[in-house]
């Protein structure tokens, strides 16, 4: 089987995610029983379900944190992590995946912000070292991405100094640096306080509108108010997926149904 071509699928540029058949394993445990999805251009999926479901693993394989063990992940058209042999996925080299992942940017449970370095210190290492971008330049748009997020006058500021709202989004200016395709978000509030879920929440509802997101999150009121479409899943597979209006309102699935009447009332 020709690698370079089985590596890719047919270009459809509106297409920035795509898995197939995913499984994923870990020891006996089966996590992920086959999800298969598709992520539009400039939409914004958000991804719910139980504990334990599977949705922040498979947001994970989706960048290449966690291997697969079969099926195909797809980003902007390039199959992620891996290329075919003789029918067999052969897992890529660290050069290649690296530069994968320089077009999906990524926001964690907790902030990950260098703790020795400043806000604007954080959000310009990986464009002037990975990018190559003139340290001029990256300071001019960390400044940009900075007023974006709500925190133009912290710049100067160490992480220790900053609310963990305030961290979570120098996390996400950090992630925008590197001017990504696709944006995950692995719960991004379940760390912060109740009174800064709201201000990091207003941050990606102002994203949804203009980029590709993939978003893993128990907050039903951004799936309501920012989701171009919510996916349900539960037991590792895809259970259900809609507009907000047909999830929330008319759901077809009795495990949807039971879930949402537990966490909605």
């Amino acid at each position: 089987m020709n690698t370079q071509s089985a590596s890719a699928v047919p270009a459809d540029p509106n297409i920035i995610v795509k898995a197939e058949q995913v499984h994923k394993h870990f020891g006996r445990l089966h996590v992920l029983k086959g999800i298969d999805l598709e992520v539009r251009k400039n939409e914004a999926v958000v991804i719910l379900g139980p504990s334990g479901s599977g949705k922040s693993t498979f947001l994970r394989c989706i960048n290449h944190l966690e291997k697969i063990n079969s099926g195909h992940i797809y980003v902007n058209g390039h199959m992620i992590g891996y290329h075919e042999r003789n029918g067999r996925l052969v897992e890529d080299s660290e050069a290649n995946i690296s530069r994968q992942r320089e077009q999906i940017g990524m926001v964690f449970q907790r902030f990950n912000l260098f703790p020795h370095l400043t806000a604007m210190e954080n959000i310009t290492a990986a464009p002037i070292r990975v990018l190559k971008t003139p340290p001029e330049q990256a300071r001019a748009d960390a400044e940009r991405l900075l007023a974006r997020v709500g925190l133009a006058n912290k710049s100067g500021q160490y992480p220790n100094q900053l609310s963990g709202g305030q961290q979570q989004r120098i996390a996400i200016a950090r992630a925008l640096a590197m001017k990504p395709s696709l944006m995950l978000f692995d719960e991004p509030t379940s760390a912060l306080d109740p009174e800064m879920i709201g201000e990091v929440l207003d941050v990606m509802k102002e994203l949804a509108r203009e980029m590709t997101m993939v978003v893993v999150s128990h907050e039903m009121g951004f799936a309501r108010a920012a989701a171009d479409r919510v996916v349900f899943l539960d037991e590792g597979l895809v259970v259900e997926q809609g507009t907000p209006e047909e999830f929330f309102g008319n759901p077809k699935e009795e495990r949807t149904r039971k879930f949402l009447s537990q966490i909605l009332h």
